[in-house]
């Protein structure tokens, strides 16, 4: 009778770490592909020049990625102009940088844990 409750106790313990490893692989997965869209939409508002259409674009399909992505531009005058799925760009003239910011949420279904997270970054 022993041998049976440590053999269930062995299983179920291994099924725990399976679970909480298949979770967190996950979790980094989400984190993997929220950066590499960040690093996306950098290189192309830097390769088309910040435009508009591009950068209504990159929010757009952030949306469709359940991203909320703005896209704050400055401009040479020092004018800043803030572009969001709500607020689509339609004039960039003269922009120098924009500060991206890419927030999403990641998932430890196991758990039950989902956490907001925010990723930035600059193209100039």
């Amino acid at each position: 009778m022993p041998t049976v409750i440590k053999s269930f106790m062995g299983i179920f313990f291994f099924a725990l770490i399976v679970f909480l490893g298949a979770g967190i692989l996950n979790y980094q997965a989400d984190v993997n592909r929220a950066s590499g869209y960040k690093q996306d939409i950098i290189q192309e508002l830097q390769n088309s020049n910040f435009a508009p259409s591009v950068m209504n674009a990159c929010i757009q399909a952030g949306t469709e990625q359940n991203y909320n992505v703005s896209i704050d531009v400055s401009s040479g005058d020092g004018t800043h102009d803030t572009y969001t799925k709500h607020a689509p760009a339609v004039d960039a003239a003269d922009v120098v940088t924009a500060y991206v910011t890419v927030e999403y949420k990641s998932r430890l279904p196991f758990l039950g844990v989902e956490t907001p997270n925010v990723l930035r970054g600059f193209a100039r």
